[in-house]
């Protein structure tokens, strides 16, 4: 019996250490590590909604955005979870592998009370003796930590989403509801305010920056919908893209070297949320080839000069350096957007066709490494 209480003592502490770690790789690390335990929650929270949406049948949008709005809160609340029980649990069976001076008939529900009462520092059971006593007070300093963390976490969370949600809202204001490129492109130079876009370069080059970074440190926020059904992270990254990559391409203005650091800058923050996610991908080859159409470039041209906007001759030139350009990102944008079910435009490369990448459940590696 007592071999059995030592085993029993080792494997709760590890696993005690192990969830420890996991809390402090998702909340207190400042970068991108994978943590195995909070990935195996969330992702078992959106294996369940979705299971749900085919049980029910309809497949239409809204209902989609109605049932999927719920993926990540609950699967925070999961991850939450997915840390204090196993950590309860680890401490219950630390509890009952000191043992119980006073011979308690009944040691595991006893070691359960203790556990929870240490843990939650509510002072209704008392342990006896002095290893029963460390136990509890490292309990109760475990418990304390894990519930300042939450308080913590919580609002950095939400408090990354409210930036991200607040530059897509101006999005919309200037270009409306599921923008593109050319919308964006026509809606500026109606405005009088072309000359101006290197402002919108300017902020989503920033917008860029900082959603690299917040949804590989938080990646719950990749599956956060807006608060809008028809606005979406992934929809308005696609749109601010392809109208940097007209100006650049097929409009007839000064050179805005913002649009390019724009460009790139998204890119680079695609390809950093696709990396931790394990999305394979690939720099673009020399033979470039995209989902967009040529027809679909072709009657933005037009709408382009219909609306006034001047237009580069050689529209064939232009789509050859238009489509090198959009092969960079075209698709990364196509799989986060069918991954998390984003609202579509015109020019959106995903379709219900479009393979759904799932992150791997236990192999979550950084890529390269």
């Amino acid at each position: 019996m007592a071999v059995l209480r030592i085993l029993v003592a080792v494997a709760a502490l590890g696993g005690v250490v192990a969830v420890l770690l996991s809390v402090v790789r998702s909340v207190v690390l400042p970068r991108g590590v994978p943590a195995r335990l909070a990935r195996l929650t969330f992702l078992l929270v959106r294996i369940g909604l979705l299971i749900r949406l085919r049980l029910r049948g309809r497949a239409d949008y809204r209902t989609r955005d109605r049932v999927l709005a719920f993926e990540a809160p609950l699967g925070l609340f999961a991850q939450l979870v997915g840390w204090a029980l196993p950590i309860y649990v680890g401490f219950a069976a630390l509890f009952w592998a000191v043992g119980d001076p006073h011979g308690s008939a009944e040691p595991v529900p006893r070691a359960l009370e203790l556990a929870g009462s240490s843990m939650l520092t509510l002072g209704t059971d008392g342990p006896h003796g002095l290893v029963a006593h460390l136990v509890a007070f490292a309990a109760a300093g475990v418990g304390l930590t894990l519930l300042a963390l939450v308080i913590t976490y919580l609002p950095s969370v939400y408090s990354a989403f409210s930036r991200r949600e607040a530059a897509i809202a101006k999005l919309v204001v200037r270009v409306g509801s599921r923008p593109t490129g050319p919308a964006l492109l026509q809606r500026s130079w109606l405005l009088g305010r072309f000359d101006q876009l290197e402002e919108v370069w300017d902020g989503w080059e920033d917008w860029f920056v900082e959603v690299s970074e917040s949804h590989t440190t938080f990646p719950q926020l990749v599956f956060f919908r807006s608060p809008h059904p028809e606005n979406h992270w992934v929809l308005s990254a696609e749109a601010v893209l392809d109208g940097a990559a007209l100006l650049m391409t097929a409009c007839d203005a000064p050179r805005q070297s913002r649009s390019e650091l724009c460009l790139d800058a998204g890119v680079q923050a695609l390809v950093k949320i696709a990396d931790y996610l394990r999305i394979p991908h690939r720099p673009p080859s020399d033979e470039v080839t995209i989902v967009l159409a040529r027809e679909q470039f072709t009657d933005a041209l037009r709408a382009l000069e219909r609306a006034g906007i001047p237009v580069r001759e050689g529209w064939d030139e232009a789509w050859q350096r238009f489509s090198a350009l959009r092969a960079r990102y075209e698709s990364l944008i196509a799989v986060l957007g069918r991954m998390t079910d984003a609202p579509r435009s015109d020019w959106s490369s995903w379709t219900d066709q479009t393979p759904r990448h799932s992150p791997p459940l236990i192999r979550i590696h950084n890529h390269g490494g």
